[in-house]
């Protein structure tokens, strides 16, 4: 319901109802209409990751696994038009400035999951990063904004726009000259 009507628009009456629960029921499970919204949107979180992760997994390469990782954690919005709606309509899910963010631990998690990855391919010698959690909280937090700038705004050139922005992360903005052996 919150991604058909929003958080202001919905009700706990709208939410029993459409649960066919008593209105008390529900506060046997949270505390109140944003202790719901909250759970309802980190489960939906959850399994954005969940699905993210399956398919970096599939891939054996680390740079197929990073890209697969990138592409499906972005591409997962497309299929998922309520979350897509709560995210636009509620861009406060991934504060940038202010700190308070309730889903700390999920993005924490999000972090994490990028650190393995990169990891993996700095092991690897397939990427070369000093720090690993830096770069990864660094890319996570670039992440959010093309989520933010993609879903929230919604102007028809969202993949192209993440395409090129992976791109620039994998590649970089300089040339690439041979080196001349001597």
């Amino acid at each position: 319901m919150f991604s058909e009507y929003g958080y202001r628009k919905t009700s706990m009456e709208d939410i029993a109802l459409r649960m066919q629960v008593a209105v008390g029921t529900l506060y046997r499970y949270v505390q109140d209409k944003q202790d719901l919204y909250i759970q309802c949107v980190a489960y939906a979180f959850e399994q954005w990751q969940t699905y993210a992760l399956q398919q970096a997994k599939a891939q054996e390469h680390p740079l197929e696994s990073f890209r697969a990782l990138c592409m499906a954690a972005f591409s997962y919005m497309q299929k998922e038009p309520r979350l897509r709606r709560i995210l636009a309509s509620d861009p406060s899910l991934f504060p940038v400035l202010d700190g308070s963010d309730p889903f700390a631990r999920i993005n924490d998690k999000s972090i994490q999951l990028l650190a393995s990855v990169i990891q993996k391919a700095v092991d690897e010698k397939v990427f070369q990063v000093e720090d690993v959690q830096l770069a990864a909280r660094i890319l996570f937090s670039l992440y959010r904004l093309s989520i933010e700038r993609a879903y929230v705004e919604e102007s028809g050139s969202e993949e192209r726009r993440f395409t090129q922005s992976l791109d620039l992360v994998l590649h970089g903005l300089l040339a690439r000259t041979p080196h001349k052996e001597e």
